[in-house]
């Protein structure tokens, strides 16, 4: 997989609805994590396949102070954030790739990512940049909903048309692990306003799957 692939597959959601539609599926999710991330004020926050920027926003205002940047592989994503820009949230976009973060080594705080690592051509190395730009004693929070563990999402890649990481809970936690984060857990976040449709039987176990909320401290 390429990330002119991933690219080309992003900029038809940024302007065919797949971003708001994101928002509003993950949004109550995102919420919970963010309220628990620890964000003091004047902290950095690195939010990795930002899409339209809703869940940076959110992390530029954790706060009074904090700041957070989002990065895309998307031109058109980018672009709708920019447009979507709210002035009451410390917050930009940045236009890039998971495995080549142009920051410098122990940038940020925090780093942040909503369903969007497993996209990564290169996971170990997109891991490794994570953690190079996180600074010592800060911390990884990733939020993925397709994982070997929630089994109705196995068919995503091919509904997609990208490949996408399919790893159990105990591999996730491994790859944070071998990145250099220690202190590695795992726990499932359920979305408190239940299923997006509960007659539909695949729908009800994604949401009783939950989504997978693994964190780290860098080292």
């Amino acid at each position: 997989m390429s990330h002119e692939a991933i690219r080309t597959v992003f900029d038809t959601w940024a302007t065919n609805g797949r971003a708001e539609g994101m928002e509003q599926g993950h949004g109550d999710v995102v919420a919970q994590v963010v309220g628990q991330m620890g964000i003091r004020p004047g902290m950095q926050s690195l939010d990795l396949g930002c899409g339209h920027g809703w869940a940076t926003r959110l992390l530029g205002k954790a706060a009074p102070g904090a700041t957070a940047i989002g990065v895309d592989v998307s031109p058109a994503m980018i672009a709708k954030a920019e447009e979507t820009h709210d002035l009451t949230s410390r917050a930009r976009y940045v236009l890039g790739t998971f495995d080549a973060l142009d920051f410098k080594d122990g940038r940020f705080d925090r780093v942040f990512s909503m369903e969007a690592i497993y996209y990564a051509p290169d996971l170990t190395a997109a891991l490794a940049e994570i953690a190079r730009v996180t600074k010592s004693g800060g911390e990884l929070h990733m939020l993925l909903d397709r994982f070997q563990e929630s089994p109705v999402t196995e068919g995503w890649s091919a509904d997609v048309g990208l490949e996408m990481a399919w790893l159990g809970v105990a591999e996730w936690e491994e790859a944070v692990r071998a990145a250099g984060f220690t202190d590695v857990t795992s726990s499932r976040v359920l979305d408190s306003r239940g299923p997006s449709d509960a007659a539909d039987a695949d729908r009800v176990a994604l949401h009783e799957a939950g989504t997978l909320w693994i964190r780290g401290t860098r080292s």
